[in-house]
């Protein structure tokens, strides 16, 4: 619990004649909070938000005070400065942002000769642990011209200095062995068992004077101090109302069911968007789309945004995620916070491709075991194309179906064929084929991150958030697939949250609650506080304990034309149990572009989600009054509409191949 929280909590259940005496309590514990060590102040002391102007001993780049036009030529091209909470003063734009390979880390840029040097406290049991790389690109070849022959590898040395004698503790020479190769990394950890205060350690790198070498997140921590832990699973593209613990008739989640009967079940969870990149920024951040502002695929996180893992990492938590990419790559912003961010380089076609995401968590989570930390895991795995492996892709298949895979999309036309209807069998067999992907993502991912979790003994104490950015359309609504509608299909997700020691478990929740209420939930559950934190969500934890009962208000909103799908704004709200959309019209030369004419709806949309749940009965005509007092609530919140800096994402190769598997881009 943060200092400010703890007074908060504190406070609020005090009484008033121990006021005083609270007041005393809290001047001495700040007075001895200041005068603290790093080490003791905090849990996980990190180099990089430590480091100022003064810690730097030596590096070629100390003539730049900050990064400029003429120092970026000696930074990698796939970099740039780091803006996680916390990180402080940067100093000659060294602290950056490196990507290679799908990957996104936060490192020290030390370029031969650099010396970074700090004075902390050691104590019996401190860990040393870091990662070392070299990247080559453009700009590192372009600072090699004339120097053949010359040192191209980097020797990496940590030395610590105690009572004025000095050791090296770490020796590593590194170099790129072929022409070919873009890079070297690697991580170590080492023990410092060497009680002592005011100890100097120093990250040292020697070598070729050009190279584009860094230090990876070194931190400093001590041995069995895990306490506290939170893993977010986001599954793609996935229906509550296709899983076992919400109703489904298929034995579609067993391990899946398994979690829900030990956590907090909601059955009415909303997403803010039905597509995956403004809905995951709003998970994150905990705002909805009209405060973040990410509508479309040409814009990206404003980086002024705090996200969940800014707050975990601000709070000592190692950070790290392990994603599909595409439109949960790095490149919309989402490595904010995050000490490490994974993307899956697999192409979908690649039947076990979530395969590799559960055996990099698995790693991590062997690596990390013994110390506080956030996971995000997201697998694009139910998302067309259905084709999961054997023996899952026919578990649930009529012995007559037609296929036993399909990339639904390419065989509809793609988004020019939304709209067409299908035969009922084909259909069927459609439906089939997401459910086998949905047994695989709870057999091959879910179960085997639940053992590791039991076998590490970290289960019990890990706050486990399960969720989906949106669901599927299976022609419910005259459409298929998502991202053009906000019918329940594509906006009611599952939501399952199981608390440490597995509070609150076998609660199920009828409430309506939006996914931003997702971070304020952990924060509360887990004390942390920042008082620059502006959220649309609330705590769920009143719900839980039944201190509020009325159902809470969602925002779902989809932006005009967005992925070039040639369909008008949506936007929806709810008012208790009933749930308004409010739809643009098409214009002509949009209309001309399906296949098949889009269903006419009308421009509002009123459902009584109560009594009506498939939403086929338009009650709009029937309730003017109460739809204008619903319109002048969503025009309320929108004229409050906060204006951002808007950036566009730099879409590499390689993403654009993931984009266009998933069938986002032609």
């Amino acid at each position: 619990m943060s200092f400010k929280s703890f007074k908060k909590h504190f406070e609020g259940n005090c009484l008033p004649e121990k006021k005083l005496l609270f007041s005393l309590f809290l001047f001495s514990l700040f007075f001895s909070h200041c005068t603290k060590s790093p080490l003791s102040e905090f849990e996980v002391f990190r180099f990089i938000d430590q480091l100022k102007k003064e810690n730097i001993i030596n590096s070629p780049l100390i003539r730049f005070p900050e990064e400029t036009e003429s120092s970026v030529k000696f930074f990698p091209l796939k970099s740039y400065p780091l803006s996680d909470l916390g990180t402080g003063d940067n100093p000659c734009g060294i602290k950056r942002k490196i990507r290679f390979e799908g990957t996104e880390l936060n490192a020290i840029f030390a370029p031969p000769r650099s010396e970074y040097s700090c004075i902390l406290n050691l104590s019996e049991d401190s860990v040393l642990e870091f990662g070392i790389g070299i990247v080559r690109d453009k700009n590192s070849e372009e600072l090699h011209k004339g120097e053949r022959g010359k040192e191209r590898g980097v020797n990496f040395l940590v030395t610590l200095e105690i009572k004025g004698r000095k050791k090296t503790v770490f020796q590593k020479y590194i170099r790129l062995q072929s022409n070919k190769k873009t890079h070297v990394f690697s991580r170590y950890s080492i023990d410092l068992p060497y009680k002592s205060e005011n100890a100097r350690l120093s990250l040292v790198t020697k070598g070729g004077k050009q190279n584009f070498s860094f230090w990876h997140n070194p931190v400093l921590y001590n041995k069995g101090k895990n306490s506290r832990n939170v893993i977010l699973i986001s599954i793609d593209t996935l229906r509550a109302d296709h899983l076992g613990c919400y109703g489904y008739e298929r034995d579609t989640s067993p391990n899946i069911d398994s979690l829900a009967a030990e956590s907090a079940l909601f059955f009415n969870a909303y997403a803010s968007s039905p597509w995956t990149l403004p809905s995951h920024v709003s998970i994150l951040t905990s705002l909805f789309g009209v405060h973040h502002q990410v509508n479309s695929e040409h814009e990206k996180m404003d980086l002024s945004l705090i996200t969940l893992a800014d707050v975990f990492r601000q709070n000592s938590f190692f950070c790290s995620a392990f994603t599909g990419g595409a439109y949960v790559s790095s490149a919309y912003g989402f490595s904010k916070g995050f000490d490490f961010y994974k993307e899956s380089l697999r192409p979908f076609s690649m039947q076990d491709s979530l395969e590799w995401v559960r055996r990099d968590v698995s790693e991590w989570l062997d690596r990390n075991k013994d110390k506080n930390f956030f996971l995000f895991i997201h697998t694009y795995q139910p998302h067309n194309p259905y084709a999961s492996p054997q023996p899952y892709n026919t578990m649930f298949l009529d012995n007559n179906a037609k296929w036993d895979r399909i990339n639904v999309m390419g065989y509809l036309g793609r988004k020019r064929g939304i709209f067409k209807s299908l035969p009922e069998e084909e259909r069927q067999n459609i439906i089939s084929l997401y459910d086998s992907e949905i047994r695989y993502t709870d057999e091959e991912l879910i179960r085997p991150l639940l053992e590791d979790l039991r076998e590490m003994g970290l289960y019990d104490q890990t706050m486990i958030i399960f969720t989906s950015d949106h669901g599927e359309e299976f022609y419910e609504h005259k459409g298929w697939e998502h991202g053009h509608s906000l019918y329940d299909e594509l906006l009611k997700v599952p939501l399952i949250i199981k608390f440490p020691e597995s509070k609150f478990a076998g609660k199920k929740v009828e409430n309506i609650v939006p996914l931003v209420d997702i971070m304020p939930t952990v924060l509360d559950e887990l004390y942390l506080n920042v008082p620059e934190l502006n959220l649309d969500g609330q705590s769920l934890i009143p719900v839980l304990k039944g201190k509020e009962t009325k159902d809470r208000i969602f925002l779902a909103d989809k932006g005009n034309n967005v992925l070039n799908s040639h369909i008008p704004k949506k936007t929806s709200m709810n008012m208790g149990k009933h749930k308004i959309i409010l739809s643009e019209r098409f214009r002509k030369q949009d209309l001309k572009f399906f296949l098949f004419p889009p269903p006419k709806i009308e421009p509002v949309e009123l459902y009584n989600l109560a009594e009506d749940p498939s939403e086929t009965k338009n009650i709009a005509d029937e309730k003017i009054k109460f739809v204008d007092q619903i319109i002048r609530q969503v025009n309320e919140i929108y004229s409050k509409e906060m204006k951002r800096k808007t950036a566009k994402p730099e879409i590499d190769e390689e993403l654009k191949k993931r984009l266009k598997a998933l069938g986002y881009i032609q």
